[in-house]
C-alpha cells in the first residue's frame, strides 16, 4: 500500500480498512503510521544469518552490501523520506531501531577482539559509514549509486577489520 499511496497519504486508517481490522486494534499493536512501516520493512529483529561464521572483514563486506540492498528496496525508498522525520520526532522508534539493529551485528564484530571497547567502536563507526552511505547513495546520489562506488566504499572501510 506504500507504494500504491506513498507516505503522505498512507494512514493506520486506510491501512486497518484495506485489511478488514479496527483502527484500534491497529493501534494496539503500532502507535505511529511509522512504527508499523519500519516494522513491516525491518521486521522484529535483524537477521543476522549472513553475518553467521563470518570474520571482522566479513562482517564489513556484509554491511556495506546488506545495506544497499535495504536502501534499494522499493519500499524503502518509498518509506525514507517519511521515516527520517519520524525518527527525528520520535526518540523511542529512534532508539530501539539503533539498539535493535547495532546491538546483534556489532556484537559479532566483537569476537575475538583484545580491546572489546575498541572493537565495539569500530564496529558502530563501520556500520554508521556503511549504512549512511548507502542512504545516501540510493536517495541523492543515485546517478552514482554503482557497483563501483560501492566498492570504492567497502575499500575505504575493510581496513576498519584489522584489530587496532
Amino acid at each position: 500500500m506504500l507504494l500504491e499511496v506513498g507516505w503522505e497519504q498512507l494512514s493506520l486508517r486506510a491501512i486497518a480498512a484495506r485489511a478488514g481490522v479496527s483502527r484500534a486494534s491497529m493501534s494496539r499493536r503500532w502507535p505511529s503510521k511509522a512504527h508499523l512501516v519500519l516494522g513491516s520493512i525491518l521486521g522484529a529483529t535483524p537477521d543476522l544469518t549472513p553475518f553467521e561464521g563470518t570474520d571482522r572483514d566479513g562482517w564489513i563486506r556484509w554491511v556495506v552490501e546488506g545495506s544497499a540492498q535495504l536502501f534499494s528496496r522499493p519500499e524503502v525508498r518509498a518509506a525514507s523520506p517519511g521515516l527520517l522525520a519520524a525518527l527525528r520526532d520520535h526518540d523511542d522508534l529512534r532508539n530501539e531501531l539503533w539498539r535493535g539493529f547495532s546491538g546483534p551485528s556489532t556484537q559479532l564484530f566483537l569476537q575475538n577482539a583484545e580491546d572489546p571497547e575498541s572493537a565495539l567502536l569500530d564496529a558502530k563507526a563501520v556500520l554508521v559509514l556503511a549504512a549512511g552511505a548507502a542512504m545516501f547513495s540510493s536517495l541523492i546520489a543515485v546517478e552514482d549509486d554503482t557497483d563501483a562506488l560501492r566498492g570504492r566504499i567497502l575499500e575505504l572501510l575493510l581496513p576498519a577489520a584489522t584489530p587496532r
